[in-house]
């Protein structure tokens, strides 16, 4: 069990900013946490397919933490004005703020750019077109850009022939692919990096997780089918997965023993004697943050 002793009412500081509809929350390199808001949330194609464009106001909420304590010491806003297109990702780069949409079209043989680099008044300082069907992103301390794929953008769709996301993971550079994952990825669940800079991530269908440093692989098998996310432990000993398909919310703990994953266990986060009932939550490395039902935000670094 793990125990948290502090959170944050973050209610009312949406309310100071007058941020509302939450898209996103991710932590940057920097160890801040960053919340994406998008004042009017886009109506699905067909109540299916996520559009491309929004044409709405963009806003980034920035915390600064204390991981050790779990508090929140202090926070910034950055109003990016009327946005046109639709991003879901928000990540710290060294001159400003990432955002990076989850969908764009190709029109022939033209991506759109669905991700744009920040200022602080919100000006765009550089646009790139980081291919469709977007799964996740992680910008690195040296700046290269991480992106793992969904089905859609592997395999093809929004006018993709030849889909830039086709290996399942990719690394950018200024704007160009420099790696990409060769593990037969049709879904990056879910992905992270720890304080080597390597990245893991976890795939289907082989449910397999990966440690790369870009030239050589360590492949473990966790024993879980359908995770979303996973967090590592500063040890280094063991990985706490999201339980998976039916049990998203939940969580279980794997160890590193002789090269392979094993000994599952359930793991509970306690706040005042009770279960936090995890509505939200996002990790880098050993650093995790989570959201309850009550819009409550917990923090923690996990050392084991």
């Amino acid at each position: 069990m793990y125990i948290f002793s502090e959170y944050t009412d973050i209610n009312e500081i949406f309310r100071r900013y007058d941020a509302s509809n939450f898209v996103n929350m991710q932590i940057g390199y920097d160890g801040r946490i960053y919340i994406l808001f998008n004042a009017k949330i886009p109506e699905r194609i067909n109540g299916m397919f996520v559009p491309t464009v929004s044409d709405s106001r963009y806003c980034v909420l920035a915390f600064d933490a204390d991981w050790d304590s779990g508090r929140i010491t202090g926070e910034s806003f950055c109003d990016l004005g009327m946005q046109k297109m639709n991003y879901h990702f928000v990540q710290k780069v060294s001159d400003g703020i990432l955002l990076v949409g989850s969908r764009c079209m190709c029109v022939d043989g033209v991506g759109e750019n669905n991700a744009a680099v920040f200022d602080e008044h919100g000006s765009v300082l550089r646009e790139y077109c980081l291919g469709d069907g977007i799964e996740d992103c992680i910008v690195l301390p040296d700046g290269r850009i991480v992106t793992g794929y969904f089905d859609e953008g592997v395999f093809g769709n929004y006018g993709w022939d030849e889909p830039i996301g086709a290996a399942g993971l990719a690394v950018w550079e200024n704007g160009n692919i420099i790696w990409e994952a060769d593990s037969g990825i049709c879904d990056c669940y879910a992905m992270n990096t720890d304080d080597s800079g390597r990245i893991w991530y976890y795939y289907y269908t082989d449910f397999e997780l990966v440690c790369t440093d870009f030239m050589t692989e360590q492949t473990y098998q966790p024993g879980i089918d359908g995770a979303n996310i996973f967090i590592l432990t500063e040890d280094r000993q063991s990985v706490i997965f999201d339980a998976g398909y039916d049990r998203h919310g939940s969580f279980v703990k794997e160890h590193f023993k002789n090269g392979s994953l094993c000994g599952s266990e359930d793991v509970h986060f306690d706040f005042g004697g009770e279960e936090i009932n995890i509505a939200f939550c996002t990790a880098r490395g050993s650093r995790a943050a989570f959201i309850d039902s009550s819009n409550r935000l917990f923090l923690k670094r996990f050392l084991t």
